[in-house]
């Protein structure tokens, strides 16, 4: 009786139907392609023994100065470091509050009293006045450092000019409308507007049936008191309203540390020089932040870290600080960030020009080597530039050669070309727009990312779609209400580029399913695998990756096991013809070809094989198995008859490894009928 042989071609296709894929792979799951060949994807174990406490959305790696391995954890309910094994959470604090207005001001100075019983600010504290306040000739709205704390209720800030007269407590914008009009009059005693600028309300008031919200123009400026907006429909009353019901919003962004010697992080050697000294902790340290998503990088040793929509932070080892604390004059709300070389700056997009409105086309960078350097001057690098295509900035990152911004439908090229203009744009693809702000990745020199059309490169070549044998398979069960938690996760280890991405069978919004390219093989796979976060192999070693809502993080590559407990890896096969295909065919024996374990490695696993064996396309299957082969097997009988044949190969072995050679079988035919 003759052998047949079954050499399977590497990639998943399930573009093809079954007969097509004749000698292919159909679906799979947690397996990978190596020189042509099957084999089990590589095992995971814990990275930290603990929870974080929610899903992490962002991870970075870095060593600092004193060759601390770092890892930078960005979670939804948390901003932590994982330093040689110990987690120190250094979220960030804030505190919202809606008070009524207590400014004191003295004429001819800058300096501005806010009574805010409780407040107990320290001059490393910045206050963000979200409602413009109206007091001694001055209109206070935006950030502000902490000038001199007065005790636990009270503290100065610096105006940006001094005050005209000596006043108190200050009042916030008053709105009134006029039954079937849109026209907005505005109170705001010494507002300082003409005709034709802009004004930004960000804490929402509704007056007379509309709700005043966003940015305005200034349409008519009759006194020095008032001025008229236009609002996006018609007021349904005539009536009028104090902004926030009179009271102002202050938000603070506070800073914890330094500690006192002989508590807390003021123990033993943390307790030597500045760490040991200077203010205690305030007695109302806020609440840590939440964030639907971050964006992490490192300036030297220096953790830089922005939460989606918010301001940036710094976190410097062994530093004064506890926690992450606000970069001084940095744009206050931003999309992400990242840090651009060769200069080293810090580059903001979705960002702010005046802090108080994010404009989702605007980037801003800092100066170069100073990430507290934001206005542009003759004497600094830093400055702005606004994208002229598309609705927002998705994503940016710094690749090999250049940067990288990304709207909905664009992809931008950002080089460093020095004073004047520092950056210069260059438009280099159209309808290649990123779906989520985590969704691109650098391999070598290659860039790839995540569309909604397809999986796109940068590379010398230009932007160019990678063709894909299991689009259907992603992009016909993609959620695109959760494209933000598309995460792409390069693994240089073995040239394997994979997203993570929601589905809409899954219906969770998270990223639970995978489709992963090997650029080596020019194949796809794809199985399904939670991973939130993701970095290439790093300082820390071997890639990590992090999943669940309770914020696990793995390492990758590192076991042959799903964190010690046995991994589910398969693959099932496209049919194949047996013999010529024109006769059924008898196959009674099944010869296996496997590798069943490392190089000089112990053989121990143990695949099991079954054979599912038909007449036609559309008959009914004749399935036989599952047969388990090991280093010991030599054939196995199976006794079965058909025209064609597919094969599913599986293992739920621990501690095990396994590739697929030339799979054999042997046969004769049995007529035509």
């Amino acid at each position: 009786m003759p052998l047949g042989s079954v050499k399977l071609r590497p990639g998943v296709n399930v573009e093809m139907t079954p007969a097509l894929n004749e000698a292919g792979i159909s679906s799979a799951n947690l397996i990978r392609f190596k020189d042509g060949m099957v084999q089990k994807l590589g095992g995971w174990a814990k990275y930290y023994p603990f929870t974080i406490g929610s899903y992490i959305r962002a991870l970075h790696g870095w060593q600092d100065l004193n060759e601390g391995l770092n890892l930078g954890v960005g979670a939804e309910a948390s901003l932590s470091v994982i330093t040689n094994g110990v987690n120190n959470a250094i979220t960030p604090r804030e505190r919202e509050v809606d008070i009524t207005p207590d400014f004191d001001t003295t004429a001819s100075s800058a300096l501005v009293t806010i009574g805010d019983t409780g407040s107990a600010a320290t001059t490393n504290d910045y206050v963000f006045i979200a409602t413009q306040i109206s007091v001694g000739g001055l209109i206070l709205f935006g950030l502000y450092q902490v000038t001199t704390a007065l005790g636990a209720n009270s503290y100065e800030i610096t105006a940006a000019s001094a005050a005209a007269s000596t006043d108190s407590p200050g009042v916030v914008p008053e709105f009134d409308t006029t039954n079937g009009s849109s026209v907005v009059t505005v109170t705001l005693p010494d507002h300082g507007l003409s005709v034709g600028d802009t004004t930004d309300f960000i804490v929402a008031t509704t007056v007379g049936g509309i709700t005043i919200f966003g940015t305005y123009n200034v349409i008519t400026a009759p006194t020095a008191d008032t001025f008229t907006i236009i609002a996006s429909s018609v007021a349904t009353s005539t009536d009028s309203e104090f902004m926030n019901g009179g009271d102002v919003r202050l938000i603070y962004y506070i800073a914890t540390g330094p500690v006192e010697v002989g508590a807390g992080y003021g123990l033993g050697g943390y307790g030597l020089g500045g760490y040991g000294t200077g203010v205690t902790v305030p007695s109302n340290p806020g609440t840590p932040i939440a964030a639907t998503g971050w964006s992490l990088d490192n300036w030297g040793e220096i953790l830089v870290a922005c939460p989606t929509g918010g301001g940036i932070y710094y976190w410097q080892p062994n530093g004064v600080f506890t926690n992450a604390v606000l970069i001084p004059n940095a744009p206050l709300f931003n999309g992400g960030i990242f840090v651009a070389m060769p200069a080293r700056i810090l580059v903001a997009w979705g960002s702010t020009a005046n802090d108080t409105t994010m404009d989702p086309l605007l980037i801003r960078w800092s100066g170069a080597g100073d990430f507290t350097v934001w206005t542009a001057s003759s004497s600094n690098q830093a400055g702005s530039y606004r994208i002229p295509t598309g609705s927002r900035i998705v994503g940016g990152l710094q690749a090999p050669n250049q940067a990288l911004i990304w709207t909905d439908i664009d992809l931008w090229v950002m080089n460093y070309i020095g004073l004047p203009l520092v950056f210069g744009f260059i438009k280099v693809g159209t309808g290649c727009g990123l779906v989520g702000p985590h969704a691109a990745g650098v391999l070598g020199s290659t860039v790839y990312w995540m569309n909604l059309g397809g999986f796109q490169t940068l590379s010398g070549g230009g932007v160019k779609q990678v063709p894909c044998s299991v689009w259907d398979a992603v992009y016909q069960d993609l959620d695109t209400d959760h494209l933000d938690k598309v995460v792409c996760a390069p693994n240089s280890m073995f040239n394997e580029i994979t997203w993570y991405y929601p589905t809409l069978s899954d219906g969770t919004g998270e990223p639970v399913a995978y489709a992963k390219y090997n650029t080596n093989e020019g194949s796809w796979d794809l199985g399904t695998l939670q991973r939130t976060a993701w970095i290439d192999q790093s300082v820390l070693g071997e890639p990590i990756g992090a999943a669940s809502s309770t914020g696990l993080i793995y390492q990758h590559e590192i076991s042959n096991n799903a964190d010690g407990v046995a991994m589910q890896s398969w693959f099932e096969t496209g049919d194949f013809m047996l013999g010529n295909g024109n006769d059924i065919v008898f196959v009674d024996w099944l010869i296996p070809d496997f590798k069943y374990g490392f190089y000089n490695g112990p053989q121990v696993a143990d695949i099991a094989v079954t054979i599912s064996m038909k007449e036609y396309p559309g008959s009914s299957e004749v399935v036989k198995g599952p047969y388990s082969f090991n280093v010991s097997s030599q054939q196995l009988t199976v006794r079965s008859r058909g025209r064609q044949a597919s094969l599913r190969m599986e293992s739920s072995d621990l501690d095990s490894f396994w590739r697929i050679g030339n799979f054999r079988y042997r046969f004769a035919q049995d007529g035509r009928r």
